[in-house]
């Protein structure tokens, strides 16, 4: 599913609404997906069920002050489907039959609540309460990560945070140097 975004406004960074959809995606599911499974975000686009990952979220400005937000969802897979072993679906996480338009309805009231309320708050995230609700749902904060850079780069450390512009907080392993990361692929490193 896909939903544009203009918020008519030039001086609002889109930035943060690939997270938005995340959060409205998260909070969807939690009403969808049965206890005790634990819906969480893993920064900064995916969202998961006991760890696996069961939807990707995409942004791309498509236009200035347009972003396009794309968010796929597995729903129905089975097991030998799953593009990659740290994969879900919807029906593994123990929802049989999901019902697809109501899940898309219920996100789409979260993420226009969301969206709504960043809009409002002139794209202040924090004053929209965007970042304590990702800091609520982020499973990547307080984990070890190590994150691939764009560029070539790697950081390895811990998660501590996300910041006002939605960049993920990292504590490096060597020095104890705080860097905030605006994009990268994050992985969780198992050893604590």
């Amino acid at each position: 599913m896909s939903v544009l975004c203009v918020p008519g406004r030039a001086d609002l960074d889109p930035g943060w609404l690939p997270l938005v959809a995340g959060l409205a995606l998260v909070a969807t599911l939690r009403d969808v997906v049965p206890s005790p499974a634990e819906v969480t975000l893993k920064w900064p686009n995916d969202v998961h069920v006991d760890g696996r990952k069961v939807s990707g979220i995409l942004g791309e400005l498509v236009a200035p002050g347009r972003m396009l937000v794309g968010t796929g969802l597995n729903l129905t897979l089975e097991e030998a489907e799953l593009p990659t072993p740290t994969s879900t679906s919807l029906r593994l996480a123990g929802v049989p039959d999901p019902d697809v338009d109501a899940i898309l309805a219920a996100y789409l009231r979260a993420f226009r609540t969301r969206y709504l309320a960043w809009a409002a708050a002139d794209g202040d995230a924090r004053a929209a309460g965007l970042v304590d609700e990702l800091t609520s749902t982020c499973a990547t904060i307080g984990r070890d990560v190590r994150v691939e850079l764009p560029g070539g780069g790697e950081l390895l450390g811990r998660a501590t945070g996300v910041d006002d512009d939605g960049r993920l907080t990292v504590e490096s392993a060597g020095d104890r140097a705080v860097t905030s990361v605006a994009a990268g692929d994050v992985t969780h490193l198992r050893y604590q």
